[in-house]
């Protein structure tokens, strides 16, 4: 709890309302540019690379591997010119380029939430020489100079704009980081694959080959206004970064406590094409316009410095109500007391009723807020609120045209600004107490079961607060017919999910006529060779349906086959990740291109992790599952000479930590005898144990900068190895003492996320065991197979899970259905091992 939203998965949420889809598979059709609708030119070739369209003379031969690219900014207003005028340069100097194919997409790679690092960029020129490169920079520069365009800040600007530079990769090459990720690559000068460093700042390698005149450019750097108005301020840390600009904590030349908040002209943009600076302006007006009301941040100053505006405002000491949550919220607590419940409550709701004072005072001023959510309201440390972030505020006798806003806090239907206002107040009441609102896009039903878990949870909370809650949430008309009335029995119990249900939704999802997923899951999915992992790939789908006793479909089963056939050689191999998580179901399955693709992973090189996710101990597993006993215990070894490497599987849990190892270690041991491999085993757990927390007999990871219960990364996780471990070493451990910590840090009622690997569903993996070993323990399973409900959307005749992120749904194992289901039949069977590398054996039949 607590988090804000990860940007990676806003930019999965614009190409399609279901599901999480890179934004190529936008509807643009009505927006190309007319060159990249029309057939290439004579003498030309045209690649569609994913948003982007590349030309290329014919006979051009093949581009070098990396060096100098240009890169060409533009506006939505201005993109298709700007592409037209490039278009002429690189035709008549012959030089391969490509451009955004739509003004769609333009204004969806410079919005708010896009990457920060490659935000801005409409064109990309690919010079094979320094000769072509000056000569590029200098027809651009004359053709294109000083027009319009955001600051690429992965790059250096060349002149005035909008053409820069950067050296990097022109082919996509890819390298693998100590814990398993896969990064675009360059090749330094011994011939090693590096990480080709895509930050908002603009860096060069130490050993790149600059040109002269570039060399000369960089060294005398360049002026970014250091002596003017900015310089009056000392900036203290960084509090918010979007694409639009920073927000800073800082202090001004009378040693005053400041907010400086920046805006990017051309970037940031909203779906009405409206720039940070333009909201920036509206902010600056705003806090003008209500410096009477003392709940606003008082304005202090405005300025511009170099091209980014800025704002200074009231540095206003405190935390956010949803900081507040994430560290106090009773039911994210193993059995929290009645005192805790009544004394969060009464908080809870005397700084609510703060913040609907706060919004009658706005509109009798005359203001609608236009974006309340608990981000933007602070508590103050004498416990009095105050509202941050005017940039959306508007007249409240204006016309509403959200353009932003926060998932679960807004209604696109509500047009009038004072009623969004107080939505939003009402969506704020219900989330305060049971912060599930998001939910309610896609499933307005689960509302009741909402304000039911709140009225419950929370029995002192006044009769009146409900009611105005109910009221304001009644403005929605999504809402409205699922609303409980005043004095309404409380809503019925949910139903265990029908595991039927869900299986169709996977079913009714599939898509055998794509070639890059066939089932819909999360955003991880869509990394290359991705499809092939059991995590968010096709093998993670067809092993639940196999377990609920559902043979998988002829056709999918072809589907895989075929996609690991064209696996490139340098993909992902892992068995979570990559393609031995397609030779592990394959061989499950008897299929005879099983053999094929283990033969492929025996003769390619081995991943560079340990880890279980995507690392050696997830083949290790593949090869004893195989047969291949000498090459896994190889393999095992390997592993075993690195366990407490500093730096290494540093996120305790199954999936990236050390845990993952130990159960490899334990199956090790169980195969050879050897007592090394059972002291490994126990090494490894403690090594993630390092991490370990203990709250009120709860036991959580410390990782990723919270504290975590969950099965991949967290306590769930740690727990399931110390469960593998052999007797002695259990003892030794403390075992009992480990699992019992891990469940209460599970048993709990409110849990955001639904899936196997993040969230419910993998807390309740853990107390199916759990429950084999200490049947008391069935109860709190209970409850978390009805909870799964509240995680659940309607999708034609069936249901799915919501992904991760809560704003799409999800079929994959690692954080949608397929996860749930395989769940949902742990439970029917305690102590059943169906997670390949949970447990040392895998004890799901697809044959």
């Amino acid at each position: 709890m607590g988090e804000c939203m990860n940007p990676r998965y806003e930019a999965y949420a614009i190409a399609d309302a279901t599901w999480y889809e890179p934004l190529e598979r936008c509807k643009d059709s009505d927006s190309l540019f007319a060159l990249g609708a029309a057939e290439p030119p004579r003498g030309w070739r045209r690649e569609d690379h994913g948003v982007w369209r590349f030309l290329a003379p014919d006979g051009g031969g093949e581009l070098p591997e990396q060096g100098w690219k240009i890169h060409v900014s533009a506006t939505p207003d201005g993109a298709a010119e700007t592409i037209e005028t490039a278009w002429e340069v690189c035709r008549r100097l012959a030089l391969p380029w490509k451009f955004l194919r739509s003004r769609h997409i333009v204004t969806m790679m410079n919005s708010k939430y896009a990457n920060r690092a490659t935000s801005g960029k409409a064109i990309t020129v690919y010079p094979r020489t320094a000769e072509e490169l000056h000569t590029a920079l200098e027809e651009l520069d004359t053709a294109l100079g000083g027009g319009p365009g955001p600051y690429v800040l992965s790059d250096r600007r060349w002149n005035k704009g909008p053409v820069s530079v950067r050296y990097g990769a022109f082919t996509l090459m890819w390298c693998e980081l100590p814990d398993g990720s896969r990064v675009p690559a360059l090749r330094d000068p011994q011939g090693r694959l590096v990480p080709d460093q895509r930050r908002p700042v603009f860096t060069v390698p130490d050993w790149a080959d600059t040109p002269r005149f570039l060399a000369e450019g960089l060294a005398s750097g360049e002026s970014t206004d250091n002596g003017g108005p900015l310089a009056a301020y000392r900036v203290e840390k960084a509090l918010h970064f979007s694409n639009g600009g920073g927000v800073y904590q800082a202090q001004d030349a009378q040693g005053r406590q400041v907010v400086l908040k920046e805006a990017r002209r051309y970037a940031g943009l909203d779906a009405n094409g409206v720039d940070a600076v333009d909201r920036l302006r509206i902010e600056d007006d705003m806090l003008k316009r209500l410096e009477q009301l003392p709940f606003v941040p008082r304005r202090f100053d405005s300025f511009t410095s170099w091209e980014h505006s800025f704002l200074v405002m009231e540095y206003v000491a405190g935390e956010t109500v949803t900081s507040w949550l994430g560290r106090e919220f009773p039911l994210t607590r193993h059995r929290p007391t009645e005192a805790a419940r009544v004394e969060f409550a009464a908080l809870a709701v005397d700084r609510l009723e703060q913040v609907e004072a706060c919004i009658e005072a706005l509109h009798d001023a005359g203001v609608a807020f236009g974006d309340l959510h608990h981000r933007n309201i602070l508590i103050r440390p004498d416990n009095t609120v105050a509202l941050i972030d005017f940039e959306l505020a508007t007249p409240v006798d204006a016309v509403r045209k959200a353009a932003l806003g926060a998932p679960g806090f807004t209604d696109t239907t509500i047009t009038d600004p004072r009623d969004a206002d107080l939505f939003a107040l009402g969506c704020c009441q219900l989330a305060v107490l049971a912060p599930l609102t998001v939910l309610t896009l896609r499933n307005p039903a689960v509302v009741a079961s909402l304000i039911d878990m709140a009225t419950r949870s929370f029995p002192t909370v006044p009769t009146d607060f409900v009611r105005r809650m109910i009221e304001r949430l009644a403005l929605s008309p999504a809402l409205r017919p699922h609303l409980p009335s005043p004095g309404a029995a409380t809503a019925a119990p949910l139903p265990v999910p029908d595991t039927a249900d869900l299986l169709r939704g996977i079913s009714r999802a599939a898509d055998t006529g794509r070639t890059d997923r066939l089932f819909p899951g999360d955003v991880h999915g869509h990394q290359p060779g991705a499809s092939l992992g059991l995590a968010h790939g096709t093998p993670g789908v067809l092993l639940a349906q196999r377990a609920a006793g559902v043979r998988p479909a002829a056709e999918h089963v072809e589907w895989l086959v075929r996609t690991a056939r064209q696996a490139p050689s340098d993909g992902p191999t892992g068995l979570y990740d990559g393609l031995a998580g397609a030779a592990w179901l394959l061989h499950r399955l008897g299929h005879p291109e099983a053999p094929n693709l283990i033969d492929r992973l025996i003769d390619g090189p081995m991943p560079a992790s340990p880890g279980l996710f995507g690392g050696s101990t997830g083949i290790a597993h593949l090869f004893l599952d195989v047969g291949l006993k000498e090459e896994a215990l190889e393999l095992a070894l390997r592993v075993r000479e690195r366990i407490g490497t500093e730096g290494l599987l540093d996120r305790p849990g199954l999936m990236f930590g050390w845990s993952g190892p130990a159960v490899l270690f334990a199956r090790c041991a169980e195969s050879t005898g050897d007592l090394e491999w059972a002291q490994a085993a126990e090494r490894a757990v403690r090594c993630d144990l390092r991490h370990a927390r203990e709250l009120d007999g709860m036991l959580e990871m410390h990782s990723s900068d919270r504290l975590l219960p969950y099965l991949g990364e967290g306590s769930a996780g740690v727990a399931l190895a110390a469960l593998a471990l052999p007797a002695a070493q259990a003892d030794s451990l403390g075992v009992e003492r480990v699992v019992d910590g891990a469940v209460r840090a599970g048993a709990v009622e409110v849990v955001i996320q639904g899936g196997l690997f993040n969230g419910r569903a993998g807390l309740a993996y853990l107390l199916c065991h759990a429950v084999a070993r200490a049947p008391q323990w069935r109860e709190a399973l209970d409850d978390h197979l009805r909870a799964l409900a509240l995680h659940l959307a309607p999708f034609k005749d069936a249901q799915v899970l919501h992904g991760d992120q809560l704003i799409r749904l999800s079929t994959d194992l690692a954080t949608g259905s397929a996860g749930a289901v395989l769940t949902q039949v742990a439970a029917q069977s305690p102590g059943s091992c169906l997670l390949p590398g949970a447990h040392p054996v895998c004890e799901v039949d697809l044959g």
